[in-house]
């Protein structure tokens, strides 16, 4: 692991022993990792990361395994662990899953969503065009899946805003590569201002068209930047954990 990710993993405020110390972890790590202060292809060695968190061996080796498969990390056939890399493929995976899961989400709780949500929505829609102004990405990325999720989880259905919220956060640095330009900020708060409409009619089904327009929009711009990969050199080899 490279000196500038230590020094990262040092400014993670050490974990307190609870029950939810997995939770915990996992979340550190899937912030890290999502907004790119752990770059991809960066070993993690279990007892590094546990030291550097003040936990034992034991949840890391747990919360590596879960987020292998939630598609952040890339774990070996021996064990060892490093930040999944942006690939076409990957790219291709989440945001075919996205289509259909958030389809069904935006279509339900569009149709679900109550006056005091819509209100929220507009609140979120105006914080949104403050961020794309200053291009104040992590602020923008917060408040955009805050919007959808006011949306989401109207429909009441736990299970599918889980599932919904996990591919959203694995796409995020994906989405991070899109919006590096004023224009792109432009059209995504477009497909916003769509969103917020729909839910304002209960057209779940015009809600349903604006995610896909949205989600079809970043693979058409994106898919040809990435690498394949097949065309990646194995993560290097790092000692065992």
């Amino acid at each position: 692991m490279s000196d500038t990710a230590l020094d990262t993993l040092r400014s993670v405020t050490t974990l307190e022993q609870r029950p939810s110390l997995e939770r915990q972890v996992a979340a550190s790590l899937r912030e890290l990792i999502v907004s790119g202060r752990l770059p991809e292809g960066t070993p993690l060695r279990h007892r590094e990361l546990a030291g550097r968190l003040g936990v034992s061996p034991t949840p890391v080796r747990v919360v590596l395994g879960m987020l292998g498969r939630e598609g952040l990390v890339e774990i070996g056939r021996t064990g060892r662990a490093a930040v999944s890399r942006l690939t076409r493929e990957d790219l291709d995976e989440v945001y075919a899953a996205r289509l259909g899961l958030e389809g069904l989400a935006a279509r339900l709780g569009a149709e679900a969503v109550g006056n005091e949500g819509v209100a929220r929505m507009r609140e979120l829609l105006v914080q949104l065009e403050g961020f794309a102004r200053t291009q104040a990405v992590e602020d923008y990325l917060a408040a955009r899946w805050e919007l959808h999720a006011t949306c989401y989880r109207a429909t009441g259905r736990e299970r599918l805003v889980g599932q919904v919220e996990r591919l959203f956060w694995r796409g995020e640095r994906y989405n991070r590569l899109l919006l590096a330009t004023p224009e792109r900020f432009g059209r995504s708060l477009g497909h916003y201002g769509e969103l917020v409409g729909a839910c304002e009619a209960r057209d779940g089904e015009a809600a349903e068209r604006v995610i896909h327009a949205s989600i079809r929009w970043a693979v058409e711009l994106l898919g040809d930047t990435l690498p394949s990969e097949h065309d990646l050199t194995p993560t290097r080899a790092v000692p065992p954990p």
